[in-house]
């Protein structure tokens, strides 16, 4: 690891996530959130999404709207599919787009609404999802919102 570099994982549920610290040639500071979806196995390279610090608020932005959109559709009774882009890759993060879905799905007899929101990272060659209930979309929210008082206390351990 650099040594003007500090990393610190994020508490997230299925997805991974850590903030980076450092300071570049210039000794000024910086930090991004690095957000890593591995492939099914091993035989595909991850997705990895960097989110400089000067758009981590945009990427906050878009989660509070794809959030209120999913308590809008848990209270609708239409039951149809829907989606909807709340991020298009390159507006936050060349590899990372954000989608906030509702479809019919089944268990045995009974038909229910899944209403998920999909993280889509992208490698060379492939795109992986992370999806996340209305309630850990509000924690990936939380984490993200306390990610510049981290991101200040690792600058100064450098």
């Amino acid at each position: 690891m650099n040594p003007r570099q500090l990393e610190q994982a994020l508490e997230l549920s299925n997805i991974r996530a850590s903030l980076v610290a450092y300071r570049d040639a210039a000794q000024k500071s910086k930090w991004y959130i690095r957000f890593f979806v591995p492939g099914p196995d091993g035989r595909y390279n991850p997705g990895v999404a960097v989110v400089s610090s000067s758009k981590v608020h945009k990427l906050i932005d878009a989660l509070n709207k794809a959030h209120n959109k999913m308590e809008l559709l848990e209270k609708e009774t239409y039951t149809g599919e829907f989606s909807e882009d709340f991020v298009l890759r390159g507006e936050v993060s060349d590899n990372l787009s954000v989608t906030v879905s509702s479809k019919k799905s089944y268990f045995l007899f009974w038909s229910y609404k899944k209403i998920r929101l999909d993280f889509l990272v992208s490698s060379k060659t492939n795109t992986f999802s992370s999806s996340f209930c209305s309630d850990d979309v509000k924690t990936v929210i939380n984490t993200l919102s306390s990610a510049e008082s981290l991101a200040v206390k690792l600058i100064s351990q450098l």
